[in-house]
């Protein structure tokens, strides 16, 4: 019998500390249920994003795959003001017990990756990694004894066989509790939809029903969406697109399945019915986005965090408060982390404030912290709204001084 879904009463990544990855300098941000990382363009958001995304890329496939895919190390680490050796990641996590009986498990993960020599000349120096530290320290809530606390700390790995290249946890991936860790990191779903993916029809096979990261598999996930789930998609997209009855697959017997809709007018009894290739930008997108926040998966607690950019893209700033719903609905399910640049999602009364990252760039270095007290002052009081902070640039973070992990390492000096 395989064991039940995790519940997640608490956010699994509770904070991200980054140093040295792409624009970001220093970064430390305490991260909840639902967070939005609100920024102008070229910020520095995506690099947020990314940084995790990296993470699991690395345990999933290898530290040197991670950095290749992005282009080389001279595409990885920060440039500005003066060009950097190496990086850190370090994610502190919080994971439910899966049985009744047990007590969850939280930690913290960190990996600091270089270049395997430092090219004097400052240009790339190839996909190779030194893993120069990785330590993960793991304990049980509310139980005493080492019996229930588990570390291991690795330093200098630059050996050149397969295993070298590896990360430890991926290592321990098969041996508890580090299953549950590598599992979790390794489910993070980063959404970022291709629009043609959207539109086209996929193969309606029982292996399907998965939405893929780049839209993928659309239409066979739609069929996945259980009758709950289903109408909720199609309550939140009749409110961002007024006519629309009911959301759904097209005939889920035949060989191939893409979205379909219904919609109907004003006095209209008889619906139309409008494939995916003949739907809007917007309409298919905001389909895929709520696909992507209630699929089983996510409802059920195997994927523990959704990570979206821009959800309010090519749709009407209308639409922002059937969206902000939604992504705190899906959040009593599943960690919700998007970035946007528009504030219109939080143009409402009942929207927290203390849900948003301001990410903002300075030098050309990106920096990210909460919201001011001096314009969350502005904005309880009326004087002006969270979309007219960031239009005029005076929405700015709360950056505390870089800080040391809250304790130290066992054995590290």
């Amino acid at each position: 019998m395989s064991p039940a879904a995790p519940h997640r009463p608490m956010p699994f990544i509770t904070r991200v500390r980054v140093d040295n990855y792409k624009s970001i300098a220093h970064c430390d941000v305490a991260l909840g249920r639902f967070t939005v990382l609100l920024g102008l363009n070229a910020a520095g958001k995506s690099n947020f994003l990314d940084a995790l995304r990296f993470v699991r890329d690395a345990l999933v496939k290898s530290p040197a795959e991670a950095v290749a895919a992005r282009g080389g190390w001279e595409e990885v680490l920060r440039r500005v003001p003066e060009p950097a050796t190496s990086c850190t990641i370090g994610l502190e996590f919080h994971l439910p017990a899966i049985t009744h009986d047990a007590k969850p498990w939280v930690g913290r993960y960190e990996i600091t990756l270089a270049p395997p020599t430092v090219p004097e000349t400052g240009r790339d120096a190839g996909p190779g990694v030194r893993i120069q530290r990785e330590l993960c320290e793991m304990r049980r809530l509310g139980v005493k004894g080492r019996a229930n606390a588990e570390r291991f700390l690795m330093r200098d790995r630059t050996g050149k066989g397969r295993r070298q290249k590896r990360l430890q946890l991926s290592h321990l991936s098969e041996g508890e509790p580090f299953d549950e860790l590598f599992g979790a990191l390794t489910e993070m779903f980063f959404y970022s939809p291709d629009l043609a993916n959207l539109r086209k029809a996929s193969a309606n096979t029982p292996t399907t029903g998965a939405l893929g990261e780049d839209g993928g598999d659309f239409g066979p996930a739609l069929a996945a969406l259980g009758e709950q789930e289903r109408e909720r998609v199609s309550q939140y997209l009749g409110v961002i697109v007024p006519g629309v009855m009911e959301v759904g697959p097209t005939d889920p017997a035949a060989d191939y399945i893409a979205a379909r809709i219904n919609f109907a007018t004003d006095g209209e009894t008889e619906p139309h019915v409008f494939r995916a290739e003949s739907m809007s930008e917007g309409t298919i997108r905001a389909i895929g986005l709520l696909t992507a926040l209630f699929q089983p998966d996510a409802r059920e607690g195997w994927i523990p965090l959704i990570a979206i950019e821009e959800p309010e893209l090519a749709l009407h700033p209308l639409a922002a408060g059937a969206l902000y719903d939604a992504l705190t609905e899906a959040s009593e399910h599943v960690q919700v982390l998007a970035t946007t640049q528009s504030a219109e999602l939080f143009d409402r009364k009942e929207a927290d404030l203390s849900a948003i990252r301001v990410v903002a760039a300075e030098h050309g270095v990106t920096v990210i912290g909460e919201v001011d007290p001096v314009s969350r002052s502005i904005v309880a009081d009326g004087l002006a709204t969270t979309a007219e902070l960031l239009r005029s640039d005076q929405l700015r973070p709360v950056v505390e001084a870089p800080a040391q992990p809250d304790e130290q390492p066992e054995g590290e000096e």
